[in-house]
């Protein structure tokens, strides 16, 4: 027989066993005592639509040349025909030659014009350039420009390569030919040229000043009345537009029940929300995704996507609110727009949500919406809004976890 002490020894030494195998602290799996350990996060998903008639468009942002684009096209679906304009700087009476004011004689000129973007699916692109009245100045209309682009009023036109999507699109007048622009080869004078292209059912975007991609014009002279041997008798007269823009056949104003983002004058949009207080209190946000429905498919030009972008507002102040910096990677959601798009557009918006959580800084909970370029592409997106529920109205679709118990003061 075992003795009794024995046997008491063994029981103790089994109970202990039994004790740590019951609660003891595991490193590589879950706890397995619930009076202790947490357990495992839940993870829920909520949907919040824009507060009711507090969204808004508005326009007036940048206008129709400001931007880092001008828009040429004709008989694009779904836009009306745009046509180009730039007024360069005046070109001098005479120059320096030989340490002396002197005439010259222009022998050729160039004149360049910065394509940026085209639809590179369609072959045949030709780029028209007309003389125009040299006092062209803002406000000008369309039907003003377009009475202009007439056959006796054509300097040249260009066969754009089908391989050429970007790049220089330039005309060379030799000779004679430099009166085509109708400024005469021995005297200064300001030239002016209207843009337009064919076939139709295209459009192209072209350099603006406002991106540093204007077009250019330079003569290329030869002083008069100075020795053959002068270093300087030939020269180049580089002129920049003075004055650029890009004129409509009609232009649409927003559409109150709509969300419209772009077009020119540019429109933005403001979207305000209400978080519950759970979700500002005491809750760990994931992921927070801001959802637009567009009233139909957005027109544009093919090939030629836009960005949209739904950034944190600093201050409520209705159309002038002012918001985070574009090119802020925190607080500024993206999407890329493509022609054509008729499907639910999606923006992580995660970090500007959480930013309306903070304890420290009261901020807005709302977020604009801007297209880029603006004033710039030919799309115009229009999005369901909450006075127009039958489309769509603007959602926040987050998810979230709910802060743990020892979490809560």
């Amino acid at each position: 027989m075992t003795p009794p002490a024995k046997l008491l020894r063994g029981a103790v030494a089994a109970a202990a066993v039994a004790i740590a195998a019951g609660c003891q602290e595991r490193l590589t799996a879950p706890a397995q005592c619930p009076a202790q350990c947490p357990g495992s996060a839940e993870v829920f998903d909520t949907t919040l639509s824009a507060v009711p008639d507090a969204d808004s468009s508005y326009q007036g942002y940048v206008e129709g040349g400001s931007g880092i684009a001008l828009l040429v096209s004709n008989g694009l679906p779904g836009i009306a025909d745009n046509l180009a304009v730039y007024r360069f700087g005046e070109r001098p009476d005479s120059i320096q030659a030989g340490g002396n004011t002197v005439a010259y004689v222009v022998d050729s000129a160039l004149i360049s014009i910065n394509l940026l973007a085209r639809d590179t699916l369609l072959n045949g692109l030709k780029v028209y350039v007309y003389r125009i009245a040299n006092t062209v100045q803002a406000g000008v209309t369309f039907p003003e420009v377009e009475a202009q682009l007439v056959e006796a009023n054509v300097i040249d036109s260009v066969l754009v390569a089908d391989t050429l999507s970007t790049g220089a699109v330039q005309i060379v007048l030799r000779g004679a030919e430099v009166l085509k622009t109708g400024l005469p080869v021995d005297a200064g004078g300001t030239l002016a040229i209207g843009v337009a292209i064919a076939p139709a059912g295209t459009g192209i975007r072209i350099g603006s000043t406002g991106g540093g991609t204007g077009a250019t014009f330079a003569s290329y002279v030869t002083a008069q009345n100075v020795a053959d041997t002068v270093s300087d008798r030939r020269q180049t007269l580089n002129r920049t537009p003075a004055f650029n823009t890009y004129v409509s056949e009609t232009t649409l104003p927003p559409d109150p029940g709509l969300l419209t983002v772009g077009g020119a004058p540019s429109s933005r949009a403001l979207l305000r929300f209400d978080l519950p207080e759970r979700l500002e209190d005491s809750s760990n946000i994931v992921r927070a995704t801001l959802e637009l429905v567009p009233s139909g498919p957005v027109p544009g030009l093919a090939t030629d996507p836009t960005l949209l972008l739904a950034k944190g507002v600093l201050g409520d102040l209705g159309a002038k609110s002012p918001t985070v910096e574009d090119s802020d990677p925190t607080f500024v959601g993206s999407d890329t727009l493509e022609p054509g798009l008729s499907d639910t557009v999606r923006v992580d918006v995660t970090n500007i949500v959480r930013l309306w959580q903070s304890a420290t800084t009261e901020r807005p909970e709302a977020i604009f919406l801007k297209l880029l370029p603006e004033a710039s592409t030919f799309m115009r997106p229009e999005f369901g809004s909450t006075r127009r529920p039958d489309i769509g109205v603007p959602r926040l679709r987050i998810t979230y976890m709910l802060a743990f118990p020892f979490e809560t003061p």
